[in-house]
């Protein structure tokens, strides 16, 4: 016992005692008889925005936008946006293949003339002349030879296409003679049938009499007899009877129809118990027959087609020969008679203004060629690259972007931290050092170099920046202060980040009421803003308490 008293008698001992009642009596005060006191903010609508803080340096800087001279499809594409580029580097070529083979065409033709003069001021060997003169016989053979193709191909051609017509002649008269036995085959089940005035029987003769129309040339023959339609001799009937080689053609089409109406007219008879077995089969065979002549004469109308492009793909092709050797002969005869008769102090003269004439063919040609390839007028960054191989481009539409020494731009180093949220075109604002904070300009990215740069140990990327308005107060060399807006939203709910509790990928948000409770309440996040505030999408209404702090300490 002595030994406990012993214990409390120390003064350690009583100030921790002391301690701990007074820390348990502060409490009870604090929690228990006092109301908790929470600090809030109401909810509102602004303006939000997120931005990147850099620092870069002013230097000099020019734009310039580049375009094909000419139109066409672009074949390759040899740089990217943030590509660094020489003066007079190739960025990119349309497609110029047929411009390379007039190149070489004029350079041959150049060579060719040239030959010529050299020959001249030379002059003419005696072996010269005589296998001038070979070529000049070979040339005369040839072009007789061509004529006398010429001449056969269009004597077959005309056989060809007689036999053709020929052919389709006789078929039309089966054809006309199979429709019109269709008629009558039609009259006599119509008279027996169909001769009343119900719409079955008013559908027949309106059928029945259009293709009598067409067939023999007599209207408002729906009910008339076999007799009276046998005694018709117009319409295409009439015009098969005197068919020459002009109008076949035109006959077939007309025949066609008159099928097609005749087939139509038989279709027009309903299929009943009217009809006796018999009936039922002839009529069916009759309509077999029709659509066979419809298949015949549309097939003899094609070969008509098929074998008149034969032959003008014949007769073009013999006189192209004919044109062809008749060239040849006459180039054959005048160098002939240039040899004979030797080249004049004129003539040498001609013979050179064509050797100009060539080169300047060869001079025009590279001319044209030159504007298939764009090349940098200045060396700098490409900042817009809007050309894909196969893509077809109009002249003078820019597709690339070159900044360079000209004027004035801004590059800073964007963390590797920053760099995802920033893209070209996002606008910033920039402040420099020399005229303080007061004084704002605007300026854009128009570049991001692809590969990172390390300092001090931090993975940084080149970020170049426009002024987007001149101003004489920038200068070459100053120190910018830059604040990138990679994000903006207008007129929005937003409260400060630090009401925002989270819980899993859960938000919520304390809401103070008008008793003064306070619920906890899901909601759903949008931006957050470099200001300390953050975006609600959904979740609160505007002029709700929101809570920003535990109760007081």
């Amino acid at each position: 016992m002595s030994k406990i008293f012993s214990f409390f008698k120390k003064p350690s001992v009583w100030v921790a005692v002391a301690l701990i009642v007074g820390v348990t009596v502060w409490g009870v005060m604090r929690w228990g008889g006092e109301e908790a006191v929470y600090d809030t903010v109401a909810a509102r609508r602004a303006d939000i925005a997120r931005t990147v803080s850099v620092t870069g340096k002013v230097k000099p800087a020019e734009s310039v936008e580049l375009a094909f001279e000419k139109s066409g499809r672009i074949a390759a594409v040899r740089v990217a946006v943030g590509r660094k580029v020489a003066a007079g580097a190739l960025l990119a070529e349309i497609e110029h293949a047929d411009l390379s083979a007039q190149r070489a065409e004029a350079e041959a033709a150049r060579a060719v003339q040239q030959a010529k003069l050299a020959e001249m001021k030379k002059g003419t060997r005696a072996e010269e002349i005589e296998l001038t003169k070979a070529k000049v016989t070979a040339a005369t053979q040839t072009l007789a030879d061509a004529r006398i193709n010429l001449t056969n191909t269009m004597q077959k051609a005309g056989a060809d296409l007689e036999d053709d017509h020929d052919s389709a002649r006789a078929a039309l008269v089966k054809s006309v003679n199979v429709a019109l036995g269709s008629l009558f085959l039609l009259t006599d089940i119509q008279l027996k049938y169909y001769s009343g005035s119900d719409q079955e029987s008013v559908s027949i003769a309106d059928a029945k009499a259009r293709a009598v129309l067409l067939l023999l040339g007599a209207s408002g023959a729906g009910r008339w007899a076999n007799d009276a339609l046998s005694a018709q001799q117009g319409g295409v009937r009439q015009a098969v009877q005197t068919l020459t080689s002009v109008n076949t053609e035109s006959t077939l089409i007309s025949a066609e129809a008159v099928l097609a109406s005749v087939k139509s007219a038989l279709d027009a008879v309903p299929i009943t118990s009217k009809l006796t077995t018999t009936e039922a089969v002839n009529l069916q065979t009759e309509k077999n027959n029709v659509s066979g002549e419809l298949v015949t004469l549309a097939s003899k109308e094609q070969a008509i087609i098929v074998q008149k492009a034969a032959n003008e793909s014949a007769i073009t092709s013999a006189q192209t020969s004919v044109n062809s050797a008749a060239n040849a002969l006459s180039s054959a005869e005048a160098e002939l008679a240039l040899k004979q008769a030797g080249a004049t102090a004129e003539q040498i003269a001609a013979q050179e203004a064509a050797v100009a004439q060539a080169e300047a063919n060869v001079r025009s040609v590279n001319a044209q060629l030159a504007r298939a390839f764009l090349y940098a007028p200045i060396g700098g960054v490409v900042t817009r690259q809007d050309a894909k191989a196969g893509q077809i481009v109009g002249a003078n539409v820019s597709v690339i972007s070159l900044i360079s020494e000209s004027e004035f731009e801004m590059e800073a180093r964007v963390p590797e931290a920053d760099i995802a949220a920033v893209k070209i075109g996002d606008p910033a604002s920039v402040t420099l050092d020399a005229y303080g904070n007061d004084v704002v300009f605007d300026a854009k990215v128009v570049a991001i170099d692809p590969a990172e740069t390390v300092i001090e140990g931090v993975a940084t990327y080149k970020t170049t920046f426009a002024f987007l308005t001149k101003d004489a107060r920038v200068r070459s060399g100053m120190t910018a202060n830059i604040d990138v807006i990679t994000d903006r939203r207008e007129g929005v709910m937003v409260v400060p980040r630090r009401a925002i509790i989270r819980r899993g990928n859960d938000a919520f948000i304390r809401v103070m009421d008008s008793a003064g409770t306070v619920n906890e309440v899901k909601v759903k996040t949008g931006l957050a803003g470099s200001d300390g505030n953050a975006e609600i999408l959904e979740g609160i209404h505007e002029g709700d308490a929101v809570v920003t702090s535990s109760p007081a300490q």
